[in-house]
């Protein structure tokens, strides 16, 4: 009984870690393309994709439909590394939908395949919204067009500016440091121009993480951003060598 407890905080723990460390790794990029809405900041698709990769997972949509009254879209989160679908669900876009009805159809399909994916991201990634930020709310930004038409419409009939109300009473949940070091790699391998200046920061990347500035979670993501600018680098020179 005793083994097998521990064994049970023992999974729990790898778990909260890395959920701890995914959050820390994409905190920057979901904060900064957070929106605003009366006051509160809602994630969108950009920042759930994010959240997806940092678990080694994918966001995608399927089966477009048009049905009575409006789009509807299954969103799918799949892991990588076996293809398994580890959340799903709908996204919809109404015809009563103010700032939507009038769109063309491509883009309410469109809609309807961003809000799912969203979706599913977010019952999915909850959890590690909040470890990011208290302030943050869960609920898809994509799906908070109808609080910004009421505005809209109430500001329009009282004729007044609207005000900003910024949430400051909210408790932090292990609200995580950003590593200075992690987002200077990022950049540098960013600007890297040739296929010897990434090999050389993939000495410093060993280094660093030797030295403890970098975690085991952030390493093997900047690894990931220097291979891959890496091929780009190696691309671009045969296309050069062809022309």
């Amino acid at each position: 009984m005793n083994e097998n407890r521990a064994l049970i905080l023992s999974d729990a723990t790898a778990s909260h870690r890395a959920a701890t460390d995914a959050a820390g790794l994409c905190r920057d990029l979901v904060l900064k393309t957070a929106m605003k809405i009366q006051g509160r900041r809602y994630v969108q698709v950009e920042g759930w994709q994010t959240i997806a990769n940092a678990f080694g997972c994918v966001a995608s949509a399927k089966n477009v439909q048009r049905i009575e009254g409006g789009f509807t879209a299954i969103g799918q989160i799949i892991r990588l590394a076996d293809g398994v679908v580890i959340a799903e669900a709908e996204g919809y876009v109404g015809d009563d939908e103010s700032t939507w009805s009038k769109r063309p159809v491509f883009a309410r399909r469109a809609m309807a395949q961003t809000r799912a994916m969203s979706r599913a991201c977010r019952s999915a990634f909850a959890f590690v919204v909040t470890l990011m930020d208290a302030g943050l709310e869960t609920t898809p930004a994509e799906e908070m067009t109808h609080v910004i038409e009421e505005r809209s419409v109430a500001i329009d009939r009282k004729n007044v500016a609207a005000k900003v109300v910024e949430v400051t009473s909210v408790p932090r949940i292990e609200e995580q440091p950003v590593n200075e070091v992690f987002t200077k790699a990022v950049a540098t391998i960013e600007r890297a121009k040739t296929v010897d200046r990434c090999e050389a920061l993939r000495e410093t990347l060993d280094t660093r993480l030797s030295e403890g500035l970098l975690t085991k979670f952030e390493f093997d993501g900047l690894l990931t951003l220097l291979h891959r600018r890496t091929g780009q680098l190696i691309d671009l020179s045969q296309e050069q060598v062809t022309a």
